[in-house]
């Protein structure tokens, strides 16, 4: 099992094959969330990753819902890449 250590400044690594796992990339953001003695870590997709999701009139005429929908699978696409 991967593992770090904490410095004395709080701060640590994330183990390379953590990042990879993740595709976690330099500059993005992360959460955490405490579970009672355990910390659940998430990448944070930001606003960076909606750029260009909607850069065309593909998404006129459509609802709010709608939009939100097309917004969260491009999200997903570009995780995969």
């Amino acid at each position: 099992m991967p593992h770090s250590t904490v410095t004395s400044k709080g701060q640590t690594t994330i183990p390379g094959e953590i990042r990879d796992a993740l595709r976690i990339k330099p500059g993005d953001r992360l959460e955490y969330r405490v579970d009672g003695d355990q910390i659940i870590v998430r990448v944070h997709p930001g606003a960076k990753s909606l750029k260009g999701a909607l850069a065309s009139d593909k998404g006129r005429g459509l609802s709010f819902a709608q939009i939100r929908e097309l917004t969260a699978a491009q999200v997903v696409r570009q995780r995969a890449e």
